[in-house]
């Protein structure tokens, strides 16, 4: 039985935000992992907002990083806050709206992945918890069109391909593709796990 964890950060968990170009799921998972409680609210003090590191971190330059964080800001996920001035408030999202992700599983996915792949997780933990956490069917489309990427295309198939592979190998997921005929293999997620499995160093 999966069950929330005391350190868990939101993740958005709907397409209102996963499919808009202006939202970076790592950018923001990022920003959730370096956040603070005060108040009741998530801050992150200004001072870590560092473009450099951020854009090392993500493989993307630093103008891009600050391109990612701006937009982050125009969506309404961050903003200033002028009671705390040395801080961004990261806004509170709706229940509807944000999965509860634990701190070490967050943090695993940001050491070690792209964009998109926090977004996909989200998506396959929920649609695993809402079928009362048993094996269901994905589809490439349904994937896609939750990361906001063109679904008339086979072309850039490789990149849920490639999350789905890395994730299993984080052992969050565990699927297999099911040959129903001749031109067609269905994605059957078996199970997934919000908590990190890994050995002891």
């Amino acid at each position: 039985m999966l069950t929330i964890q005391s350190n868990s950060r939101q993740i958005p968990d709907t397409k209102k935000y996963t499919a808009d170009k202006k939202y970076n799921d790592l950018l923001y998972g990022i920003l959730q992992q370096e956040s603070v409680l005060l108040d009741g609210g998530r801050y992150v003090e200004k001072k870590l907002i560092n473009y450099v590191a951020l854009g090392e971190k993500m493989k993307i330059s630093r103008q891009t990083a600050s391109t990612r964080f701006k937009d982050l800001l125009k969506i309404g996920l961050v903003e200033e806050d002028p009671v705390r001035p040395k801080y961004y408030r990261l806004n509170y999202l709706d229940k509807a709206d944000a999965a509860l992700i634990p701190l070490d599983t967050l943090e695993m996915l940001t050491d070690t992945l792209g964009q998109y792949t926090i977004s996909i997780y989200v998506y396959l933990l929920n649609r695993y918890i809402a079928n009362k956490e048993q094996s269901f069917i994905v589809t490439m489309n349904q994937m896609k069109s939750f990361i906001g990427i063109a679904a008339t295309t086979t072309s850039n198939n490789h990149v849920i391909n490639n999350i789905l592979y890395v994730l299993q190998e984080l052992h969050f997921i565990e699927y297999k593709l099911v040959q129903t005929d001749v031109d067609h293999r269905e994605i059957v997620i078996m199970s997934v796990t919000n908590r990190p499995q890994r050995a002891a160093c």
